[in-house]
């Protein structure tokens, strides 16, 4: 699988360097170098990449404010020289976050993990949409995974709140969450199971679904962050 991609770093001699450095990675290639987040802006606005090598410190705008910036999901390898960067790469999602003085070994282990998230999307492409049975108002009716937004715990029941339709069902959420995906949900609250995949926005003690804020038990919020950072 070749990959395909810009990099965007201010210091020309610095750009050479990388430049010279991703020759050396199998299956990898440039399309374009930039030294601005503004003209790397513009070019992905009509042209789709694989990957962004990107520097954290950016002249008019950051690296974190680019990332923001961009409309379509893209992997991106952060370059940076504070330690507290690699903490919001993470939380981020980022593929990795390299220091300075990184050697071609790392930049070929956050190429690794590209493809190995690449392999897992087309694996999931050519199989079948997973959906669960439920029992609902007499009768069985089929809701496929990636509709459900959260559910909801109602004394002996719960409430399905999918992109379309809600059902109300006999079961208790320990039950209900054994049967979904684990990395894809998960429990905030003792009252409400989310899917993460569905969540826009979170603070320290809400996560925001469709619209809607949902609470987030402190005790809970470290688990969700490496949760969220891998949906």
């Amino acid at each position: 699988m070749r990959l395909q991609g810009i990099l965007v770093i201010t210091n020309a001699v610095e750009r050479l360097k990388i430049g010279q450095l991703l020759t050396k990675i199998k299956n990898v290639s440039l399309k374009e170098e930039f030294d601005s987040a503004i003209d790397a802006s513009e070019y992905l606005t009509y042209n789709a990449v694989d990957f962004i090598v990107l520097k954290a410190d950016l002249p008019v705008y950051d690296g974190f404010d680019f990332l923001k910036s961009l409309k379509n999901k893209v992997e991106v390898i952060l370059i940076s020289k504070q330690d507290q960067d690699a903490l919001i790469a993470f939380e981020l999602g980022l593929v990795d976050c390299l220091p300075s003085n990184f050697k071609k070994e790392r930049l070929q282990l956050s190429f690794d993990r590209i493809r190995a998230k690449h392999q897992e999307l087309e694996g999931v492409e050519v199989t079948q949409d997973p959906s669960i049975v439920i029992r609902c108002n007499l009768k069985n009716e089929k809701i496929f995974i990636k509709n459900i937004l959260w559910i909801e715990a109602m004394g002996d029941y719960i409430r399905i709140i999918t992109s379309s339709k809600k059902y109300v069902i006999l079961s208790t959420m320990k039950q209900f969450m054994n049967r979904l995906p684990p990395n894809q949900f998960f429990r905030t609250h003792k009252s409400f199971i989310v899917n993460v995949k569905k969540v826009d926005r979170y603070t320290a003690n809400e996560v925001e679904v469709a619209g809607k804020l949902l609470p987030l038990s402190r005790s809970r919020k470290g688990e969700f962050q490496s949760t969220f950072s891998l949906n």
